[in-house]
Order: C-alpha cells, then sequence, then structure tokens
C-alpha cells in the first residue's frame, strides 16, 4: 500500500468512529438511563461481554482501547452492581473470565431490543438499496478486520 492509500484509510477509518459515536452510540446510551450510576465505559465492557460468552480482562482492554488499572476498577464496579461475575480460566487459573451474570443479561437483552427497535426507526427512510449494501459493506469490513494480525 503506498503513503496515499494509507492516507485515505486512515482518514475514512477516523471519520467513521467519529460518525458512529454520534450517530450510533450516543444513541445508545440513552437506554442506560435505568443505570445513571453507569459511565461510557462500564456501557462498553457490558456491551462487548454482551457479544462474547466471557472475555479475559486482556482482551476487553485491546477490544476498547481501556488501560489495565482503569479496566479492573470499571470491572469491580460492574461486578459490584451485579451486572458481571469473575470466574477462573479452567485452562489458566491465573486468568480470569470476565462475563454477564443472568441479572446483566436479562438487562441486556431489554436495552438491546429496546436499541434495536430504535435503529429500525432511525433507518426508516433509508433507501432500501443503500441500506443493503451499507449492511453487506460492513458485514465485509468486520469480517476483513478479523483477519488483519495484530502485532
Amino acid at each position: 500500500m503506498n503513503f496515499q492509500e494509507a492516507k485515505e484509510l486512515h482518514d475514512l477509518l477516523f471519520t467513521f468512529i467519529g460518525i458512529f459515536h454520534e450517530k450510533f452510540l450516543s444513541r445508545y446510551r440513552r437506554y442506560y438511563e435505568c443505570y445513571p450510576m453507569l459511565k461510557k465505559n462500564h456501557v462498553k465492557i457490558i456491551s462487548v461481554l454482551y457479544q462474547h460468552k466471557h472475555l479475559i480482562p486482556t482482551e476487553i482492554g485491546k477490544l476498547l482501547d481501556v488501560e489495565r488499572g482503569s479496566l479492573t476498577a470499571l470491572i469491580d464496579q460492574l461486578e459490584e452492581m451485579g451486572l458481571v461475575k469473575r470466574c477462573n480460566d479452567p485452562m489458566d487459573r491465573r486468568k480470569s473470565l470476565i462475563s454477564l451474570t443472568p441479572a446483566g443479561r436479562c438487562e441486556m437483552n431489554k436495552i438491546m431490543d429496546n436499541y434495536i427497535r430504535n435503529l429500525s426507526v432511525f433507518f426508516q427512510d433509508a433507501d432500501p438499496g443503500e441500506l443493503k449494501q451499507f449492511t453487506a459493506s460492513l458485514r465485509f469490513a468486520v469480517e476483513f478486520m478479523k483477519k488483519l494480525q495484530v502485532d
């Protein structure tokens, strides 16, 4: 990849991040108003855990770009709220697996149902063909990014 292509890719990625935060994440946080004590990073952690059965803190930190010290405190707080739990990794007892509690999963199911309904309304005026193309493009982008090697 030459410099100009790399610059365009960088610009597109950071533009996407900004628009994603503005149009989607800010709307998503509205559904956590029943938990006024949840901070932005709490929401990100339980949202990532909703997509996975369990993760070790290092994986959560990499996915969300949250430092280990901050992450430990955030997980402690979520545990105190009864939304997540820690258990030992059966493959490596030095590691903890973090997962949603049944109560945490139940709350996330409610939040996701509301958010998905809102997302349907948000996209109701979009051109169906463009929406289909957007979805296919996101699916491709996600699969492509999963294949990339990280140092």
